[in-house]
């Protein structure tokens, strides 16, 4: 069973959720079994979060940084700690219960933005004076700097977590460390098309609660993909990217047809909808009459799943055709010699109908 903690954290004796208060979600996600819990998993996000505040006096406390990961020692090293059995309404609690956290596994993570400047500094990588990026090589810096990020996580030591602002003690309780790489241009497309409730499928859905067919391209795929790989959002920005494009036809175009007007039979989203990388596009594509969108498929030959696309299926289609007759043929042929005469009736009834469909 796994439950997801997003509360925030603070020291114990300020407002707000207190260290102890994650061993409890443990607790209720093993439904209040003590044994179960003891070797449950715990995974606490945002950690990048608890760094030390820059501008905090040394006579103030800071409550929800390196307070929180004082706080959180002990119950990393291993510690028994009181948790309530159950919590009314009235926040009054029902008993408590022991849990030991010793055999509990604790996983933490976060963003750590900035993170590689720290660890390139460290290799003296840092790109100032000579090599410094100009205005004009500054759009093909972002496309790479993920990249090259990700691949500097693989080098992180304690100084870099030390100098990021997390405490040694905080760091020491973590004996693993690993940099996790930036989502590629593939991965992106595949959570836009491939899971269960992929963002494409959800918007697909959405039109297709109005009678309205969305279409996507492969290329457009390619190109939201690269958009979000360049903003370094990762796979949540595809969805910023997709409202960005389907905004108007979603919100305006549609509503306004369902009142009477025009009524709009199919969307598409091609290469010009999603625009380059550093511009932003014309939008959806949309289509209101019967046979329009093959028609525009057919004289811009886009490859659209689904749907017909251009010459080429038909001379792959023509040329099946031929060997499926002539492996017929031959089997006829050979197993029923009197109906030799039949197969030719057939074949020109079947080309004189190819003709016709021309």
């Amino acid at each position: 069973m796994q439950q997801r903690l997003r509360r925030l954290l603070f020291q114990a004796g300020y407002s707000g959720e207190d260290v102890e208060s994650i061993v409890y979600k443990l607790l209720v996600a093993a439904d209040f079994n003590v044994e179960a819990a003891e070797r449950g998993i715990i995974y606490i996000d945002e950690v990048d979060k608890l760094a030390k505040q820059v501008g905090c006096q040394e006579d103030w406390r800071d409550v929800s940084g390196e307070g929180v990961q004082q706080a959180l020692l002990k119950i990393f090293e291993g510690t028994v700690i009181n948790v309530p059995r159950k919590r009314s309404r009235d926040s009054t609690s029902d008993g408590y219960v022991e849990v030991d956290t010793k055999n509990i596994l604790f996983i933490c993570g976060g963003a750590f933005s900035d993170l590689g400047k720290i660890i390139s500094e460290r290799h003296r990588r840092s790109p100032f004076g000579f090599g410094t990026p100009l205005c004009r090589e500054l759009r093909d810096h972002a496309l790479t700097n993920a990249l090259v990020e990700s691949s500097l996580l693989h080098d992180i030591e304690n100084d870099d977590l030390i100098a990021y602002g997390l405490t040694p003690e905080f760091i020491g309780r973590l004996p693993i460390t690993v940099g996790l790489t930036h989502l590629t241009e593939d991965q992106l497309v595949q959570v836009l098309r491939e899971p269960k409730n992929a963002i494409g499928k959800q918007y697909k859905k959405l039109f297709k609660m109005n009678n309205v067919k969305l279409h996507i391209t492969e290329n457009a795929l390619r190109l939201i993909a690269k958009k979000a790989a360049a903003r370094e959002t990762g796979a949540r920005g595809l969805r910023s990217i997709m409202e960005g494009i389907l905004t108007e036809a979603m919100f305006e175009v549609i509503p306004d047809a369902g009142e009477g007007k025009e009524k709009i039979i199919a969307v598409l989203v091609d290469e010009e909808s999603v625009g380059p990388v550093s511009q932003r596009g014309c939008g959806a594509k949309i289509f209101r009459d019967d046979g329009a969108l093959e028609l525009y498929i057919y004289q811009n030959n886009i490859r659209v799943p689904g749907l017909i696309h251009g010459p080429k299926h038909n001379v792959i289609f023509s040329f099946c055709l031929i060997v499926v007759l002539s492996a017929a043929k031959l089997w006829v042929y050979h197993t029923f010699h009197c109906f030799s005469s039949v197969y030719a009736w057939i074949v020109l009834i079947l080309s004189k109908a190819n003709i016709f469909t021309q």
